[in-house]
C-alpha cells in the first residue's frame, strides 16, 4: 500500500508550495490515476514516492509518505528501486547507457541479479512488451515513443511491486498505447500496485480504479472510475478531465488544392546513417491550413519535421516554400519547429527573454506582430506569472507552451509542431488547438505530428498517415 498523510512540499527555489496537505491512499493491487492541470503537482507526487524528493529535489517537506506502513521519507532512491519502479515523463533523463539492451539490463545488474535469471528476465521483457525491433539499437537514434518503451522495459525487468508512471503514454503511438493498457491490466491483475500521473485517460478506462484530481497543489477529489465512465464528455471536460472514449481519425489521401501551396514536399527520402527513414514522401499544406501527421513510433514523423525545418538533409527530393525551391540553409529562415522535447530549443535565462529572442530573429523587437507582442502572447498561453522564471525551472507542460509562444512570435510562414500536447492537460490542449488555429487564420501553414487524437479531432483540416516505416503517404 502507498499512503501520503498530510504531505506538503516546497521546492528549494520556489516561493509557493508545490503540494499542500495531500492525503492519498493506493491499496495493494489497485490503480490510481493522478490528473490535473500542467504544473499542479502531479510529478511532485511521483517524486515523493520514488525517493527523488528530497534526495535529488531538495526543499521543505512535511507529512508522511508510507509504503506498506513504513515511512520512506528519508530513504534514498536506490534503496527503493527493487520495490518501486519509476518511468519518468522524459525517459531520456533516466538512461545510463547508449544501447537498448544494456539499458534494459542495467537495473538488474545494479540489483545483483544472477546472470542466468537476468538473461531470462531480459527475454521475458522483450517478448511481453513487443520490443524485438528495438533490441540492439542506439538509444539516441530512437524516437520519443521508442525511448518510452525502453524506459518501461528497464523497469518491468526488475519486477517491482509498485509502478510509478509519469505520463507513460505521452510519446506513444496508438498501437503502443493499447499495448501499454493491456500490460498495465495484466500487472494489476497479478497484484501489482499502479500509481499513474496522466492526462490522456481513454486507454485507462478499464485499468484505473480511481482518479485523483489535483489543482494548484491541493487534492480536490478522488473519483471512482465506474462513476466517471458514466458521465458525459462535457461533464468530464468541466471537471478538467479528458475524454474516456476512444476517438477515431480518418486520414486523407489528397494534398491541398492551392495553385501554389505554402509548403510542398516532393518525393522526399531521408537517410539516418545507413537506414532510409523516409522514402518518397509527397505532401503539401496551404496557407491557413492545419495538416496532421500520424504514424507509428519510429516511422519518421520527427525526421520529416526536422528535414522541412532545415535541421536534417534529405537524400533525394525537393521542398518548396511558396513555389520556391529551398535548400537546407534557406529552410531555416522560413519554418519554425516546436520540438517534442522543448529543452533542446530553450536558451534564454527567462521566459520573457526566450520570447524576445524569437522577436529578434524576426528582425524587429518593437514590431508587435500579428499577436500583439510578447506580453499578449504570454497572456494567451497563461505564462504571464512565469515571465521572469528560468525556462529550465518550468514543468514539462509549461515549457511546451513557451516553445509555442516562440513559434507565434517568430513570424515564419510555416510552423511545425512535434507532439505539442505531450504533458499538457485538457485546458492547455484546447488552448494549443486554438492557438494553432490562430496561426493558421493569420496565414501560417501548420503541420502537426502527434499521437494525440483528441487534438487532431479538434483542429486539423486534413490528416496524413505515414506508413510502412516511412514509405510514402497513404490515407
Amino acid at each position: 500500500m502507498v499512503e501520503l498523510e498530510q504531505v506538503s512540499f516546497r521546492y528549494e527555489e520556489m516561493e509557493t508550495e508545490a503540494l499542500r496537505n495531500i492525503s492519498l491512499k493506493v491499496d495493494r493491487g489497485k490503480c490510481v490515476v493522478i490528473s490535473g492541470n500542467s504544473g499542479c503537482g502531479k510529478t511532485t507526487v511521483t517524486r515523493l514516492i520514488n525517493g527523488l524528493i528530497p534526495s535529488f529535489y531538495p526543499g521543505e517537506l512535511s507529512g508522511t509518505i508510507k509504503i506498506d506502513g513504513e515511512d520512506i521519507s528519508g530513504r534514498e532512491p536506490h534503496e527503493l528501486a527493487a520495490q518501486i519502479g519509476s518511468v519518468f515523463q522524459n525517459p531520456r533523463t533516466q538512461f545510463f547507457n547508449t544501447d537498448t539492451d544494456s539499458e534494459i539490463v542495467f537495473g538488474m545488474e545494479n540489483c545483483g541479479i544472477p546472470y542466468e535469471e537476468m538473461h531470462c528476465r531480459y527475454e521475458q521483457t522483450v517478448n511481453n512488451l513487443n520490443l524485438e525491433n528495438l533490441c540492439g539499437r542506439d538509444i539516441f537514434a530512437l524516437s520519443g515513443g521508442e525511448k518510452q518503451q525502453i524506459a518501461f522495459g528497464s523497469i518491468y525487468a526488475l519486477s517491482p511491486e509498485i509502478y510509478v508512471l509519469d505520463e507513460p503514454s505521452a510519446n506513444l503511438d496508438r498501437i503502443a498505447t493499447l499495448r501499454l493498457r493491456n500490460l498495465l491490466l495484466q500487472l494489476k491483475n497479478s497484484g501489482k500496485t499502479l500509481l499513474i500521473s496522466e492526462h490522456r485517460l481513454y486507454y485507462l478506462r478499464d485499468v484505473a480504479d480511481q482518479i485523483a484530481l489535483i489543482h494548484e497543489g491541493r487534492l480536490t477529489g478522488v473519483y471512482d472510475m465506474n462513476h466517471l465512465s458514466a458521465l458525459s464528455v462535457e461533464t468530464l471536460n468541466r471537471m478538467g478531465l479528458r475524454t474516456l472514449r476512444d476517438i477515431e481519425i480518418s486520414a486523407s489521401s489528397t494534398n491541398c488544392h492551392a495553385k501554389t501551396p505554402a509548403l510542398e514536399i516532393r518525393n522526399l527520402s531521408v537517410k539516418r546513417g545507413k537506414k532510409t527513414v523516409l522514402k518518397n514522401i509527397n505532401i503539401s499544406a496551404d496557407y491557413g491550413e492545419i495538416v496532421g501527421i500520424i504514424g507509428e513510433n519510429g516511422i519518421g514523423k520527427t525526421t520529416l519535421a526536422r528535414t522541412v525545418c532545415g535541421l536534417m538533409k534529405e537524400k533525394t527530393g525537393d521542398i518548396y516554400f511558396a513555389g520556391q525551391l529551398m535548400n537546407i540553409r534557406m529552410r531555416k529562415q522560413f519554418a519554425f519547429l516546436v520540438m517534442q522535447d522543448p529543452n533542446y530549443q530553450l536558451f534564454s535565462d527567462s521566459v520573457r527573454g526566450e520570447c524576445e529572442l524569437s522577436c529578434r530573429a524576426r528582425g524587429d523587437l518593437d514590431d508587435r506582430g500579428e499577436y500583439g507582442g510578447v506580453d499578449a502572447v504570454l497572456r494567451s498561453l497563461d505564462l504571464t506569472d512565469l515571465a521572469e522564471r528560468h525556462p529550465m525551472s518550468l514543468s514539462g507542460g509549461q515549457k511546451q507552451r513557451l516553445a509555442i509562444a516562440c513559434a507565434m512570435l517568430s513570424g515564419r510562414p510555416v510552423a511545425l509542431f512535434d507532439e505539442p500536447t505531450s504533458g499538457l492537460d485538457l485546458g492547455h490542449m484546447i488552448e494549443v488547438s486554438a492557438l494553432m488555429r490562430r496561426l493558421a487564420d493569420a496565414g501560417t501553414a501548420v503541420l502537426v505530428a502527434t499521437h494525440d487524437w483528441e487534438l487532431l479531432d479538434r483542429c486539423c483540416d486534413r490528416v496524413f498517415r505515414l506508413e510502412g516505416r516511412g514509405d510514402g503517404m497513404a490515407g
